[in-house]
């Protein structure tokens, strides 16, 4: 007797039934094959897919897949998808208790997030792996009603018997898929498990009556979520009125876009990707204007994508677009930045500068927030002001701000400003503040991960609002700022400490900049100590001093932690104090000397350890004991223990070959 559906099996022919399904598994397993229509088509061509994949139809048990850290996390990323399966399950409970049922919800991969129902099963349901965190695709857990609807997107009935591997015939279950009704994509699988012998004909139309219960419930909330997207971009569209403006959901599907975005992709005849749902790209991974650079033609460039995130979740953004030749004419930016709009101030031709400065003109185009960070001295400062000079011009207003130096208390009136009598103390005539003053220019707030909660609450409304009201007024202020914010932290690792707004940090992350240390542009530092030399006679009215080689070096060498204020520091106090016209190694600092110094004996140590120390300059002067001696001494042994191999001894030393022949003919060493 061929058989259908189980479901519609009457319960007399249970028995035949059961035969008839494990004569045909024997076949399978043994031979390859078994006779046409012994079992379902479903069922067949799952334990075809089993069989291509190599999966051994004795294996125990489904692998663990995720655990621990990485099980909260995949819940996390699923959080919408179990409450929703929740409610269902507080509606069927009864039924399924009734029946000796329980329900499994797995993510869209096959993995197992939760398990509900009769507690006299639960305990032992993790022995036979039906927990959070296990793997019931097919390409695991062989045909099974979860892995076979994930495969097929359909629900799905394996009876015992049908399923391909042994240690799970013991279970009869049904699963339903649970599809986005926005894009048709594979949320989850809700699954309805029996032991065999308490199998219920129902359990195929309970599955998918949860599957549609919970697709209703995401569609709802999809919508709420996309109300307050499209609220947030009405109030934030404003800033880009003459670019293309882009709304993508939390899934980078098009909600709507502005009159000239949709222009440029109808004059690219690409208009059908601004059709309301039309996936773009998966936000997950466009977050920067790089992330987007592939999706566009070449015609059209994005220049800004600024995220959106509510209740600590990212819900979407707002990808800028801009004609390339729009972009293509500011020729006249490099023309206006090589001349006077702050970068020329910016001292670096090394490949990692001149990217930096590359990227920052970019930017300076676009109205968008920017987020630059870099160690302490790098020069966060500089790169801010060549952004404001290029994109606001010279004439309009830059205010910086020390946050780190604002107390709590203060920072909110000098930031928001204040009316007469606002507190204790307050000035007769008020105050206006920060943001006022940078009004129609760039208000650059430095160690913006300083601010307290209650501060980055204000800046945040002003960021959204673009309105200012001044502590102890009610009167609001139409502002237009640039905001670019400057730190040496970590704001990602402050926000995941709570120490730091996920949704300002989003706000403010708009545009980034990475400003690179002085130790990976070290090419650099004879540019700036040039300068800062030069600069130096001129304040002190002194003659122009100019730089020893063999400091040069050395000053190539250290780390500079301070980087080029430290290195300016240094300079100025060698300057000061050098005797005749030229700065040399006596003057260095003992601090950087004793550093120096150790870092060479590392070195002497690693390729010698039982290798002394000896003044080979025979100087007398200090910088020939501490340093000389012991370089040369380094050199010396590695010349001999890879006879003269310079591209070897270099390698070793951590130098590069041309600093090596420096070095060998300054301290005189042979190699044969």
């Amino acid at each position: 007797m061929q058989i259908k559906h189980l479901g519609r099996t009457p319960i007399e022919s249970e028995t035949s039934f059961l035969k008839q399904i494990d004569a045909a598994w024997g076949d399978f397993v043994n031979k390859g094959e078994c006779e046409p229509g012994q079992v379902r088509d479903v069922i067949y061509n799952s334990w075809q897919r089993c069989k291509t994949r190599g999966i051994e139809f004795t294996q125990h048990y489904p692998p663990m897949k995720a655990s621990g850290e990485r099980l909260d996390t995949l819940k996390q990323e699923n959080e919408e998808l179990l409450l929703a399966s929740q409610n269902t399950w507080q509606m069927l409970s009864g039924i399924l208790s009734d029946s000796a049922s329980f329900l499994t919800v797995a993510e869209n991969k096959g993995v197992l997030l939760d398990v509900c129902g009769d507690p006299t099963l639960y305990e032992s349901l993790s022995g036979h792996r039906l927990a959070p965190g296990y793997d019931w695709s097919e390409s695991c857990a062989g045909t099974n009603a979860v892995g076979t609807a994930v495969a097929l997107k359909q629900p799905v009935e394996v009876h015992s018997v049908e399923h391909f591997c042994e240690t799970v015939k013991i279970w009869s279950c049904s699963a339903a898929p649970i599809i986005d009704s926005v894009d048709g994509d594979l949320l989850g699988v809700i699954d309805v498990t029996t032991l065999k012998h308490a199998y219920s004909a129902q359990s195929m139309a309970l599955a998918m009556t949860a599957a549609r219960q919970i697709e209703q419930t995401l569609h709802s909330r999809e919508l709420a979520r996309n109300v307050a997207l499209v609220d947030w971009f009405a109030g934030n569209v404003g800033r880009w009125r003459k670019d293309g403006a882009i709304l993508l959901d939390r899934k980078g599907r098009v909600v709507t876009a502005n009159d000239q975005a949709k222009t440029l992709f109808a004059n690219e005849q690409i208009e059908h990707k601004l059709d309301k749902n039309f996936r773009l790209q998966q936000s997950e991974t466009c977050t920067t204007i790089e992330d987007w650079a592939q999706l566009l033609p070449d015609t059209i460039k994005s220049v800004a994508y600024e995220a959106y995130s509510r209740e600590g979740r990212l819900e979407g953004g707002i990808l800028v677009v801009r004609s390339h030749r729009a972009l293509g004419r500011p020729n006249s930016f490099t023309l206006q930045a090589s001349a006077n709009s702050g970068f020329e101030a910016i001292v670096g031709q090394s490949k990692g500068m001149q990217a930096l400065k590359s990227r920052a003109l970019r930017m300076a185009s676009s109205p968008a927030p920017v987020l630059i960070q870099g160690e302490t001295g790098s020069g966060k400062e500089l790169f801010a002001r060549a952004v404001h000079g290029v994109g606001s011009g010279e004439d309009a207003p830059f205010v910086a701000v020390n946050c780190g130096a604002l107390t709590r208390e203060l920072a909110i009136s000098e930031l928001l400003g204040y009316e007469p009598g606002a507190f204790t103390g307050a000035s007769p005539q008020g105050h206006v503040g920060k943001f006022e003053e940078a009004d129609g220019g760039t208000l650059f707030l430095d160690e913006v991960g300083e601010l307290s909660a209650e501060v980055q609450v204000a800046l945040l409304r002003v960021l959204q609002d673009g309105i200012v009201v001044r502590l102890g007024g009610n009167k609001e202020r139409k502002v237009e700022v640039r905001i670019i914010v400057a730190t040496n932290r970590s704001l990602v690792a402050a926000v995941a400490e709570g120490g730091f707004r996920q949704d300002l940090y989003y706000r403010l992350k708009v545009m980034t900049l990475d400003v690179i240390p002085l130790r990976e542009r070290a090419d650099d530092i004879e540019l700036l100590a040039d300068l800062f030399l030069k600069q130096f006679a001129q304040v002190y009215g002194a003659e122009l001093k100019q730089l020893d080689p063999l400091l040069l070096q050395e000053l190539s060498r250290y780390a500079w932690p301070g980087n080029v204020r430290e290195l300016r520091a240094v300079l100025e106090s060698m300057f000061v104090m050098a005797d005749g016209n030229m700065v040399s190694c006596e003057g260095l600092p003992a601090d950087i000397l004793a550093v120096l110094a150790s870092e060479t004996l590392l070195v002497n140590e690693r390729t010698s350890p039982s290798v002394g120390c000896r003044d080979v300059a025979n100087t007398g002067s200090p910088v020939a004991v501490t340093l000389d001696g012991l370089e040369c001494e380094a050199i010396r042994k590695e010349i001999i223990l890879h006879k003269g191999n310079r591209s070897k001894i270099a390698r070793i030393l951590g130098i590069s070959r041309s600093t090596l022949y420096r070095k060998i003919k300054y301290y005189g060493l042979e190699i044969d």
